[in-house]
C-alpha cells in the first residue's frame, strides 16, 4: 500500500519549480528521511555557477564532464552508489550543494505522464507517494498542461531534433515543465495537429538559456 504525501498545491509547487529551475529559486523539496537522490548511483554535474559547493567538494571526487568546457565538472558515487558527500546519512553539504541538487524534485515525476523506468525502487516510490491539491482552477489548468507536454514529449520523442530529448525520465519531466506554458489550451488531438509549431516552440523554449 503506498502511503499518500502532501505534495502541496500545484500551482504553488510549479511556480517554485519553475524559479529553481532558473536558479531563482530555493529547492527545498520536502524529502523527509528519503535520500534516494543521494544513495542512487546518480552523477551530478557541478556548473561553474556552483561557486559555494566548489569551495567545499574535494577536487579528488570531480572530474571533467565529457563534451563539456573548462570548468564543467561531474561528482561521481562510491562503490555503494552514495555520493561521496553523504556522510552520516545526510548530505554534508546541503547548504552549499550544486543547483543540479537544488533542482532535482520527484514531484515532477508524479505530475507528469512520463513512465518511470531509470529511477532507483526508493525514488520511484517517493515519486508515486505524492498528491497535489487542485483548489484552484489555474492548478488544474497548469496540471493539463504539463500532463499534455510530457505526453506529447514522450510519443513524439524521435521527430525531435537527434539527441534533444534528453534519455532520463526525471530529465524530460523537467522539461515538460519548462515548456508546459506552451500546451495551455491544447488537447492532445490539437496539438497533434499542430504538432510542427508546438516542436518549434519547444525547440526554441529549450534552447533560449533562459
Amino acid at each position: 500500500m503506498v502511503i499518500k504525501l502532501s505534495a502541496g498545491e500545484f500551482s504553488n509547487w510549479v511556480d517554485e519549480f519553475t524559479r529553481t529551475m532558473k536558479g531563482t529559486g530555493r529547492g527545498d523539496a520536502p524529502c523527509g528521511e528519503c535520500v534516494g537522490c543521494c544513495t542512487s548511483s546518480k552523477f551530478i554535474h557541478i556548473r561553474p555557477t556552483d561557486k559555494d559547493a566548489l569551495n567545499v567538494i574535494p577536487k579528488e571526487v570531480m572530474f571533467q564532464a565529457p563534451g563539456l568546457s573548462e570548468g564543467y565538472y561531474l561528482l561521481g558515487y562510491n562503490d555503494k552508489g552514495h555520493c561521496p558527500l553523504f556522510k552520516a546519512g545526510k548530505c554534508s553539504i546541503y547548504g552549499s550543494r550544486p543547483e543540479t541538487c537544488r533542482q532535482y524534485d520527484c514531484r515532477a515525476l508524479a505530475t507528469t505522464n512520463i513512465r518511470i523506468t531509470d529511477e532507483s525502487e526508493e525514488i520511484t516510490r517517493k515519486a508515486n507517494s505524492w498528491e497535489f491539491e487542485f483548489s484552484s482552477d489555474r492548478s488544474i489548468e497548469l496540471h493539463s498542461s504539463v500532463k499534455l507536454a510530457g505526453e506529447f514529449l514522450s510519443k513524439y520523442a524521435n521527430k525531435f531534433p537527434n539527441g534533444f530529448i534528453p534519455p532520463l525520465s526525471i530529465q524530460v519531466a523537467v522539461m515538460a515543465i519548462r515548456v508546459h506554458s506552451i500546451f495551455l489550451g491544447y488537447t492532445m488531438d490539437s496539438a497533434k495537429e499542430n504538432f510542427r509549431a508546438l516542436m518549434d516552440a519547444i525547440v526554441h523554449e529549450c534552447s533560449s538559456g533562459k
